[in-house]
């Protein structure tokens, strides 16, 4: 059985550039600040699956989501400066 695709889902290149360019993020209902990681992993039959590790809004923690599941938000414009 296979899942059908996510309405509105982003392709590599849109995540790659709302990471590079820090745009917030929706995933379910919560927005985070931006994608703080893309990470690629292999599964036990050699597929890549790609996931956008989250900053949430208190810079205190970060969720783990498929990009299938994450969208830009409407709030693409704001920038949100990083503090490490």
């Amino acid at each position: 059985m296979t899942s059908a695709p996510t309405v509105n889902a982003m392709t590599n290149e849109e995540v790659k550039t709302a990471f590079l360019n820090r745009t917030p993020v929706l995933f379910g209902d919560n927005e985070y600040l931006f994608i703080s990681a893309i990470v690629y992993r292999l599964d036990e039959n050699g597929n890549v699956k790609v996931s956008a590790e989250l900053l949430d809004k208190n810079k205190r923690s970060v969720v783990i989501a498929q990009v299938k599941d994450v969208t830009i938000s409407d709030k693409q414009n704001q920038r949100t400066n990083f503090v490490s």
